[in-house]
């Protein structure tokens, strides 16, 4: 089986003080949510944006997608390339990135300036079986807020990879995870809390036992406040790269 470099990009959620906006990206070319503050921290580490060929959004909040339309318009002045983007989300995926594009850049569309870049869009619209150019995948709809939020799962370099995105603790969360090499989970909370929509200490730290029982490499992002070691899990912080 493959190595597999993850790097950081950001591990904090919405509120989660000094840290940046969670995104990570897996070997340069898979790209798991898109904040805003991806973009310069792609520049920061030096990173190829034309090498990203699919990004997972696993909902539509603000600090999960809203970083499209400054990738999009890196693609209208600086980049171009022939090969597919593929951009993977919920139902409504496409219309809201455009609508999204059209608000952050009103003039381009008079301009007729747009992405040189052949966008592709595979949107979930229930659980199941995807595909995205050379890249199968299954979304499964995790428990946040009442959603339509999929957490994914595919196979890469012969390794079975879950992500998570935004979700509290539920069946669905271990059907998803189950028997994945790696998985990259939410950690909201570093208490114990109240909300249902988002992962806390007690519960990743249940979802790490079972999960480090099986032989997985288990990583936390979207973090908000400073949580205690757990064992086994690995805690990413901005700007880190590691080799799962």
């Amino acid at each position: 089986m493959g190595k597999i470099a993850v790097t950081c990009l950001g591990c904090g959620a919405a509120l989660g003080g000094k840290r940046v906006w969670s995104s990570l990206l897996l070997d340069d070319r898979i790209l798991l949510s898109l904040p805003p503050t991806s973009i310069p921290q792609l520049y920061r580490l030096k990173k190829d944006v034309r090498a990203i060929d699919y990004i997972f959004i696993t909902h539509r909040h603000a600090d999960h997608f809203f970083g499209l339309p400054f990738l999009l318009l890196l693609y209208c002045y600086l980049y171009e390339r022939k090969e597919p983007l593929y951009i993977i989300g919920p139902s409504g995926m496409k219309e809201a990135t455009e609508r999204l594009f059209d608000l952050a850049w009103p003039e381009l569309k008079r301009r007729e300036i747009s992405p040189r870049v052949p966008l592709t869009f595979v949107e979930v619209d229930e659980q199941g079986e995807f595909q995205a150019g050379e890249l199968e995948f299954r979304a499964v709809k995790l428990n946040h807020f009442g959603m339509d939020a999929y957490g994914y799962r595919f196979g890469y370099k012969d390794r079975e990879i879950a992500f998570t995105g935004d979700t509290g603790e539920c069946a669905q969360l271990y059907q998803l995870v189950d028997g994945a090499d790696v998985v990259v989970t939410e950690f909201t909370h570093a208490f114990e809390s109240e909300d249902t929509g988002h992962m806390d200490a007690p519960a990743v730290s249940r979802l790490t036992k079972y999960l480090r029982a099986k032989g997985a490499t288990v990583l936390a992002t979207h973090l908000s406040g400073e949580p205690l070691p757990i064992e086994g899990l690995l805690i990413c912080r901005d700007g880190e790269t590691y080799i799962v």
